[in-house]
């Protein structure tokens, strides 16, 4: 398969808001795709050839890439930096330089997609002396076989960044569209693979029967299943048949751990890789479980040197670095708490109720004191013993407690009444970042205030919610500007509905955890979830949360009704 055949959709991906000519065009794309070259389109189409789940970079830098664009195009450095500040986008000036090529090219082949796919793959594998050097020249074989468009491509894919507007979540409907299935069945695929591009290699080849072959695999990270909020006790009963499971509710990283012979790896709820940053739980955790083959669920919890309490979820947060991370591992010791399994040797268990997946947990796992262990539950039925347990959770430094659903199978991506939260305060919010405004005075020159936004669940699309400018250190500012700056747009992105005029707006990717003193019904025309916050407070970004898991529209609403309930008690 060509890569012009890649670039020419990519282009109008780039050009089209409209989320059915979106969809359309990569329904297009698909059908267009022989089953050989699935996975590799379908990874390409979310601009990086790895899947979510695997850490991986090119390694080239944005001065690398520039080096490649003039070497390729015949154009001096000079030119390309000129360009540059012109623009601001280097997949766009590679275009323009090679529009006008002063270097011709005799025996250049045309691109295929396996050849751009493998190039920009090798590229992280190219270490050593000169390593860099070698990079850029791979880079420019790429470039000066490359016609304009292609050129775009290729390099805003090298960076990470290909501007088309194609996230995960767009491809469930264009692949049930071009294969004539489910979007349900495609999701659930997705939900137990992670991964797109081998969903739409299995659905291309065999159809629905191979959408149902996929399964839970070690190394594939599953999405997590999550949790509802619960008013209080009364409605967890209500829900679960007045009997529940309740295990303590941790403030941690939500991990998921895979074992393979020796071989851990730990996952995070968005899919990232963090098992380079936490050496010091790896071979506590190979000699904790007991199975060959394991998918365990967990949350990893910082833990005070001093008193041996848990400390809280921004202090875990320290650990997720690249460098200095045996200081890091010595000053922020570590445990992981399980609290479920996905999958023992060769069988899953997902469609397993949870009392047998409890049972099964507690087999295989063989504590290691204070590093490695099963998370404390009791099962109860009656208000008096829960509210004890609850008190005694907090008490020792947790959140709450999590009920359970004795019953109830382990519904990968899912947020439902099966697993309910019971938190003692009124929570924080999960919002993402959608634009932003320029700070005035002692905030000159950085983005001084941003407007945030809940998700719509039967739409699936971001409304706002607050404005907030509250709570940033200076320090912040200047961090969180920096990186706003990467993702920011002129107009508002596709999927957000917006009314108010901002600055800059973004691409819905940034979460912040926001706190607040009261919610409050807002016009429509200043927000569009027709809700908004008194008092909004930045606490921090929240780095563990996707878009798709913040906090809905509907759950503002349920808050508000019940903040109204408990201004008319105390009444």
């Amino acid at each position: 398969m060509l890569y012009a055949t890649l670039a020419e959709a990519f282009e109008k991906l780039e050009q089209t808001a409209s989320y059915l000519e979106k969809n359309s065009t990569i329904v297009e794309l698909l059908k267009r795709t022989p089953a050989e070259e699935m996975e590799r389109v379908v990874l390409l189409l979310l601009g990086r050839p790895w899947p979510a789940y695997v850490s991986k970079e090119t390694g080239v830098g944005l001065q690398q890439l520039k080096k490649a664009v003039a070497m390729a195009s015949g154009y001096p450095l000079t030119e390309v930096e000129k360009l540059m500040n012109e623009v601001g986008d280097l997949g766009e000036v590679a275009r323009r330089l090679l529009t006008k090529k002063r270097q011709v090219t005799l025996f250049s082949e045309k691109l295929t997609v396996e050849k751009v796919f493998n190039k920009i793959k090798q590229l992280p594998d190219i270490t050593g002396a000169g390593s860099v050097d070698r990079k850029i020249d791979s880079i420019s074989e790429l470039l000066t076989s490359s016609n304009p468009l292609e050129a775009k491509f290729v390099v805003r894919t090298v960076l990470g960044d290909l501007r088309i507007g194609v996230a995960e979540g767009r491809l469930r409907d264009a692949i049930a569209s071009a294969f004539d299935t489910s979007p349900e069945k495609v999701e659930h695929a997705y939900m137990l693979t992670t991964d797109y591009s081998i969903v739409a290699k299995a659905v291309a080849t065999s159809g629905e029967e191979g959408l149902r072959k996929l399964g839970v695999s070690v190394g594939h990270p599953v999405n997590p299943m999550l949790a509802q909020r619960a008013k209080d006790i009364d409605e967890i009963l209500e829900r679960m048949k007045e009997k529940a499971a309740f295990e303590i509710k941790l403030d941690g990283i939500r991990v998921q751990v895979h074992k393979d012979g020796d071989e851990i790896s730990l996952f995070t709820r968005r899919m990232e890789n963090y098992t380079s940053m936490f050496p010091d739980i790896i071979d506590p955790l190979r000699k904790a479980l007991k199975p060959k083959r394991a998918i365990v669920d967990g949350e990893l919890v910082a833990i005070d040197k001093r008193d041996g309490k848990p400390m809280p979820f921004q202090e875990v947060l320290k650990r997720r670095r690249k460098y200095e991370i045996e200081e890091a591992a010595e000053q922020i010791p570590v445990e992981i708490q399980l609290f479920d399994v996905l999958l023992v040797d060769d069988k899953a268990m997902l469609d397993e109720p949870y009392t047998k997946r409890r049972a099964e947990l507690e087999k295989i796992v063989q504590e290691v004191r204070g590093r490695v262990m099963v998370v404390e539950q009791r099962v109860l039925s009656k208000p008096d013993e829960i509210q004890k347990f609850f008190d005694y959770a907090v008490k020792i430094g947790h959140e709450g407690l999590l009920a359970k659903d004795l019953g109830a199978g382990y519904r990968a991506g899912r947020r439902e009444f099966v697993w309910l939260k019971l938190k003692p305060v009124l929570e924080t919010l999960d919002l993402v970042v959608v634009g932003a405004h320029y700070g005035k005075g002692k905030r000159a020159g950085v983005f001084g205030s941003y407007i945030l936004a809940a998700r719509d669940e039967e739409s699936g699309r971001f409304q706002t919610v607050t404005r907030c400018g509250s709570g940033f250190t200076d320090k912040d500012l200047k961090e969180l500007t920096k990186m706003f700056k990467k993702i920011q747009l002129k107009k508002p992105h596709e999927d957000v509905d917006i009314e108010i005029e901002c600055d800059w707006y973004f691409e819905p990717r940034i979460v912040f955890e926001i706190e607040y003193e009261e919610i409050q019904l807002s016009p429509e025309e200043r927000h569009t979830s027709k809700m908004g916050l008194r008092f909004p407070r930045y606490l921090r970004i929240r780095e563990d949360r996707r878009p798709q898991e913040i906090t809905t529209v509907n759950e503002i609403e349920e808050l508000f009704e019940m903040q109204e309930r408990r201004k008319g008690k105390r009444a």
